[in-house]
């Protein structure tokens, strides 16, 4: 959400009521499981989702998204499977080898739709 310095992304929880309305809305998948955007162009899932969201990060992100588009989209949802099933353990060695502390997202709260008090603990915000 820092990388966002124009301000032009939302996010809202998949398994929040609004976010599952909006999945039903635009026909998009259900699954909580994965990332979902939903733009302009229409409903985008796995890693194509992701990598959609790069042109709104700067440099060098601006120029990675569109260039790993250009990957097979076999090949990307791919490792983005393997990549999602292993963030727990992935995020857990990257905050002990690089000495960060918990992600919180109190500061990028009005950013993020559909929440209702009392939000999870586990979702970042304090």
């Amino acid at each position: 959400m820092e990388r966002d310095k124009a301000d032009h992304l939302r996010f809202c929880p998949l398994q929040t009521a609004l976010g599952q309305r909006v999945l039903t809305d635009h026909e998009a998948p259900r699954d909580c499981s994965t990332a979902v955007l939903i733009d302009e162009d229409g409903v985008h899932i796995e890693s194509t989702a992701i990598l959609k969201l790069f042109p709104w990060m700067g440099f060098p992100w601006n120029v990675l998204g569109p260039a790993g588009l250009l990957v097979p989209r076999c090949v990307r949802d791919t490792a983005y499977r393997a990549f999602a099933r292993n963030r727990g353990s992935i995020w857990k060695c990257v905050k002990r080898v690089f000495g960060m502390g918990d992600t919180t997202l109190d500061k990028h709260r009005e950013r993020v739709l559909g929440l209702q008090e009392p939000v999870d603990p586990d979702w970042g915000f304090g």
